[in-house]
């Protein structure tokens, strides 16, 4: 495996090396054995996921919803309220 394969995987499967598939975990491991660049990789990864998982970062309920409120004003959301409840428009 090379770093850049290596970095593939990373990015598709995280930094938790138990949750990659078994047939490339065995070439990860070597690699890892082997290449500084990979060590770094995956330290930098499991930093990237641990800061990520604080749930003291994660944004205040109904967030969203205040934010479409102020782009759209309140008038829209309570038309979609009420399209939502009515009968499909035929285009035809």
């Amino acid at each position: 495996m090379t770093d850049d394969e290596f970095r593939e995987l990373l990015d598709r499967h995280g930094g938790d090396l138990e949750r990659w598939p078994r047939l490339k975990l065995r070439d990860a491991r070597q690699l890892l054995a082997r290449s500084v660049a990979a060590q770094a990789m995956l330290d930098e990864m499991v930093a990237i996921e641990l800061a990520l998982s604080d749930p003291a970062d994660a944004p205040p309920p109904g967030l969203a919803d205040r934010i479409f409120e102020q782009a759209f004003g309140k008038g829209m959301k309570d038309a979609g309220a009420q399209d939502a409840t009515a009968a499909p428009r035929r285009l035809m």
